[in-house]
Order: C-alpha cells, then structure tokens, then sequence
C-alpha cells in the first residue's frame, strides 16, 4: 500500500510549535531527548527477517508528514526542520541485531537509549533484535525510537504505523495523530496562571531545598534500562483492594518500591517527582501536548496506605490547582530574542526544579495487535531522563500493563533491575489474600 507524498506538506503539522522546543533545549549528547517503544514478538511461527521489516516500513514511511521530518541543528543554533524528499528510503532507517542473550540485549538496547539520533534525517529509527542460533529463548525484539522535539509518547502511537498490520480502514485509528494540528496552547486566564504558579511554588518548596538526598543525573550518558508487565486485572485488582485508584496506587507502590530499598544511604525523606500531564483533553493532536507537573513521595515511608494516602493529596492538588499551567510553553508567553538565550533560560529552569525521579502513567490507543502476522507480546515505553536520574513509564494497553524503567548507569548503577524486582513483590503483597 505505497502511499507516495502527493501534496505539499502541512505546516500546521511540519511546523514546530513551542512544546516541542523544549526537547531540543534540553537535548545534549549526554542527555538525547528521544522515547522509545520496545516491541517483544511472539516467535512461536517463526522470526521476522531484517528484508521484510524494511519493506513494510518503505511501504508505510510515506504516509505521513511526520514521518518525513528530520531538524538541523536545534541545540545552540535555531532549528530547521527538514522534510525528506522524494529520493528518501525510509528503509534505510530499519537495522538488525543479532542478540547471543538477556544480557546482550539488555546492553545494545540500553547503549541505543544512550544514543543520539542522527541529525537531519527524518527523526526516528527501528532496530531489530533477533536471536543467534541457540539463542531462542531471549526472543525477538523491535526498538523504535523518536525525538521528543517530533511526537510526545500520547501522539507517538501514529508512529505504530510504520509496523501494524492491517488494511488502510485499520490504519486510520493513528490519523489523528499524524494530520492533525501540531498541538498549541495560548490564552490561559490570569487567575489560573497565578493559581498554576502558586501550586507550582508550593509543590517544590514542600520537595525539600537544592542538596538531595537522591542521586543527580550525571553527564556520564551512560543508561540502564529493564522492563516489567503485569496483567491490568491485577493491577486494579491490588489498587481496588487497598481503597485506590490505579494511578493512586501506582504511585504509592513506587513510592513504598523506593522506601523498602532506596538506592542510597541516607535514603531521600522526600521525593521530588515529575509527573506529565496532557493538556490535550481530546487526546487528538501531532507534536507535544504534555506538561509536567511536580509531586512529592515520602521516600522513606514503607506503609503502603501511608504512601497512597500522600498520592492521592499530590493527585488533587493537581487536579484542582493545575500546576502544570504554570510550566506549559503557550504560544503567547514573551520569550528571549535568540534561540541559544532561550535554551540556556529553559535548562536554568530544570536546574531549579531540580527532580529526583520520573512517573509517566500512561493510557494506550493502539488496537493493532501484531507486526507482518507476527503477534506482538508486550510493548513498553522508555522514556529520556529530562533532568532526573530516574524513569519509570507505565503503559495500560487492554489486558497488559508494562513498565519501562530508565536509569543513569553511572549515578544508579545496577538499579533498574533491582527496582522492578521489589516492584513485583511489593505488588504481591498488595493483592487480597484470598
């Protein structure tokens, strides 16, 4: 289903609008600001092979702006989006590795999220990583990666595209996510700025002052990543049994995860978290329409009702207070006349806020179920650690519930998979005896 670009692209769509800035400010070789999605196939008929994954994504690397855009420059020198022309071969964007075990894919794929995209080629890959014979066991895996400065994760569902079986009435469900307008904000009322700024104050102020007791992200640019699933039945079925919603709970049982075996010693009093929040409400939009908002954790309270109880406070506070307001990049905010004074303003200001970890929760849209008729097992999001040392990004897609976990390798060595794997005995425990 070739579907050559035709008609001039859509500005309102190639167009970067400030949310996406943001992400090239921030973007350093140590720190590259791209998400990723990791795809675990069901191999049970079979591997893919590295030729018909490029097919398909040749097939499908035309259907959308989007997929064309690439941006030169974008750290100290303004940015320019470049759009692929017609001797593009998004083919070329697919690689393979063969993987000999956990442990060798655990390091490729982590040394990808380590790994700054190419610049100004279209601003998004897929690796392929397959077995070596006698390897079986560790399964097939895709990685896909695309700049934040592209695609927040919500919108990024339109890059499944690239991959999803199914015919073009199918296809259609990632359209919102690839024509509509790339998302803007403006006009915020006064008093709800004020108030936004306010619950903003607040909220750090009560995360404690600059020294922290949680490790800082450091310049080493080194990353440790692992993945956890659980089914969503028994994640509500825990949350439900402690008198909680999901997104209570999860947060509590990361805040209760951290307490029982906090990376350090002294062990943090408070954890200083950013939680992002959508301001697209009709979940209908290209670019970025994500905030952030800052929430506090006991970080060393090991009640699990005691961590919820704190959760569901922070949660209202936001609802009502909306404190991510306060941080959104609106169209009709003054700004700095050259592009290098803006990035240094933008990084001074995470540098003040100054978070310890990350909580991105997560709903998925996606009914595409397998990649060139082979089932997809799971799919996990990893984010970019955006001025903190640790991630966690949960996915609630039908029936599976992942975590995708993302740590600073040298401030946090070792803890990613320690974390998931109190994680799961703190769930455990959380779940009726009966």
């Amino acid at each position: 289903m070739n579907s050559p670009v035709t008609t001039p692209a859509d500005p309102r769509v190639t167009e970067l609008a400030p949310p996406d800035h943001t992400y090239l400010h921030m973007d350093t070789d140590s720190a590259p600001m791209h998400w990723s999605m990791i795809l675990e196939l069901d191999t049970t008929d079979g591997l893919l092979g590295l030729d018909e994954v490029r097919a398909r994504v040749r097939d499908r690397g035309r259907l959308f702006d989007i997929f064309r855009m690439g941006v030169r420059n974008g750290r100290w020198r303004k940015p320019e989006v470049v759009l692929a022309d017609g001797s593009w071969d998004p083919g070329e964007h697919v690689s393979e590795f063969a993987v000999s075990g956990r442990a060798d894919l655990q390091r490729r794929v982590s040394a990808l999220l380590e790994s700054p995209l190419p610049r100004p080629r279209p601003f998004w890959d897929i690796t392929l990583f397959t077995p070596t014979p006698g390897a079986e066991a560790v399964g097939q895996w895709v990685l896909l990666r695309v700049h934040h400065s592209i695609s927040d994760g919500i919108a990024g569902a339109a890059f499944a595209a690239l991959l999803a079986d199914g015919e073009p009435a199918d296809l259609a469900e990632f359209e919102r996510f690839a024509t509509s307008p790339r998302f803007r904000i403006s006009g915020i009322e006064p008093e709800k700025l004020k108030e936004a700024k306010a619950a903003f104050n607040d909220q750090h102020a009560a995360g404690g002052g600059k020294k922290r007791a949680w490790p800082s992200l450091t310049k080493s640019g080194r990353r440790e990543h692992a993945l956890w699933r659980t089914s969503t039945r028994t994640l509500r079925k825990a949350a439900k049994a402690n008198g909680a919603s999901v997104h209570e709970f999860v947060l509590g049982a990361i805040g209760r995860t951290l307490s029982i075996d906090p990376p350090a010693s002294p062990q943090a009093d408070v954890l200083r978290v950013t939680l992002p929040v959508t301001l697209d409400e009709e979940f209908r939009h290209t670019g970025n329409a994500v905030s952030v908002a800052l929430l506090n954790l006991p970080g060393n309270e090991t009640d699990l009702g005691r961590q919820i109880d704190r959760a569901r406070g922070e949660l209202k506070t936001i609802a009502e207070q909306r404190p991510e307001l306060y941080l959104a990049a609106a169209d009709d905010l003054p700004r700095a006349p050259l592009w290098g004074l803006q990035r240094a303003i933008v990084n001074a200001s995470m540098a003040h806020m100054h978070p310890d970890i990350h909580i991105g929760i997560n709903p998925g849209f996606s009914r595409v179920r397998s990649v060139l008729g082979t089932p997809i097992s799971t799919l996990t999001p990893l984010s970019p650690l955006a001025g903190y040392s640790f991630s966690v990004t949960v996915l609630i897609l039908g029936t599976t519930t992942t975590f995708g976990v993302v740590t600073d390798a040298e401030a946090l060595p070792g803890y990613a998979e320690r974390f998931v794997a109190r994680f799961g005995e703190v769930l455990s425990e959380a779940l009726p005896s009966s």
